[in-house]
């Protein structure tokens, strides 16, 4: 739901969660939903049935580190916001060059979390929405659209998929710059693109579709997706 927001919490320790979730449900924030993970590796497959609009993360956990988990998490996306969480100033800067948005000291103070809330509020008010009938889609959850006959088949990161009926013409001025049309019946967005095939012309999506690319236009394609990977990088 577009008046939704959805928070995740990884973290290791019991009562680091309920202490976070209770200051968090203080806010009093309409739309609110929280849910808890106890490691990197319990984490990582829920993100790719759905993105949060925020992710706090604890550093020293068990198994995978915060650090190594959102290094993971950089790899296909790189707009999630997320917010480190963890009784260590150590890793501020590898924080601060994985694209945090917040590194809160444990134990977490009111204030710190209400300042967090705020910004992911704030940051809502500016989310790029695509309205499908009254259903409003977040752009950042759409991975590629399809043309079929007088149909736009639209897939989602959570393996969904929505059906518009007109053409894709008329959706191409909604979207955002990561959005490349590649084809007459393909756009594609680029944050799920995690292959380039010249000989079959051809991009791999990140559920392992395959969205046909224009042979005029393969070069300027490339160029998109080296640049798409490299400021992943």
């Amino acid at each position: 739901m577009d008046d939704e927001i959805l928070i995740y919490i990884c973290d290791d320790e019991r009562t680091s969660i309920a202490a976070l979730e209770h200051l968090i449900r203080k806010e009093n924030v309409p739309g609110l939903v929280i849910k808890s993970f106890r490691s990197g590796e319990e984490l990582l497959p829920a993100l790719d049935e759905q993105l949060p609009d925020l992710l706090i993360l604890d550093i020293l956990m068990k198994g995978m580190t915060g650090i190594e988990t959102l290094r993971k998490i950089r790899e296909v996306s790189n707009e999630l916001p997320v917010a480190f969480c963890t009784s260590s100033k150590e890793y501020a800067l590898d924080g601060y060059r994985l694209k945090a948005v917040r590194y809160l000291e444990k134990p977490a103070t009111p204030e710190d979390v209400h300042d967090l809330i705020q910004f992911i509020v704030e940051e809502q008010k500016k989310k790029p929405m695509l309205y499908i009938g009254e259903e409003a889609l977040d752009l950042r959850d759409i991975l590629y659209m399809e043309q079929k006959n007088h149909n736009v088949e639209i897939h989602l990161s959570n393996a969904s998929t929505r059906l518009w009926y007109g053409k894709l013409d008329s959706l191409q001025p909604y979207l955002t710059d990561s959005f490349v049309r590649c084809h007459k019946s393909f756009i594609v967005n680029l944050q799920y693109v995690i292959g380039f095939d010249r000989e079959l012309s051809v991009f791999t999506m990140k559920n392992g579709d395959m969205a046909y690319i224009r042979r005029a236009d393969l070069p300027a394609m490339k160029r998109r997706y080296e640049a798409m990977r490299s400021a992943k990088s």
